[in-house]
């Protein structure tokens, strides 16, 4: 490797490296009052997956209690209510694997059962194509919350 490109392969690395640890930060610093306000007061209304991404994007690391469960009723209403969007939750989540693992894990025992059921069965009956890992990630989520649910 040339001296060239052994400078730009550091910097690079280096360049990366600042990126990540602003990234973790972002992430990790803890909500103010009035982000938690703000995100309660869009939680559970958001009915599109770009509104639920810009959203993840800025209080994702909010995602606890009321939150959490506004969150998990979005994820509910746009798979039950509009399934036919799930092509384009599959394009924001190979953007941001972070995301697919966060909208996934809102499949989850807050949900009315019947609205759980119905994505298990979109998942498992109309699945558009190319789609099939992530129908299958549903119906294992879903299936996992079922269980939760009936278990003591």
């Amino acid at each position: 490797m040339s001296r060239r490109n052994r400078i730009i392969a550091i910097t690079l690395s280096f360049l990366c490296s600042i990126l990540a640890v602003q990234v973790a930060y972002a992430q990790n610093r803890p909500c103010a009052d009035l982000e938690v306000r703000r995100s309660l007061d869009e939680g559970d209304r958001l009915r599109t997956w770009d509104a639920l991404y810009n959203s993840y994007k800025t209080f994702g690391r909010c995602d606890d209690g009321a939150l959490g469960e506004g969150y998990s009723e979005s994820v509910a209403r746009i798979l039950a209510d509009h399934w036919n969007t799930l092509p384009r939750f599959v394009q924001l989540a190979a953007q941001n694997v972070a995301f697919r693992a966060f909208v996934i894990r809102h499949l989850d025992a807050t949900l009315n059962m019947d609205d759980v059921v119905k994505i298990k069965h979109d998942a498992q009956t109309h699945c558009p194509s190319g789609l099939r890992k992530t129908c299958n990630d549903m119906v294992k989520q879903a299936n996992a919350t079922l269980e939760d649910y009936v278990s003591p």
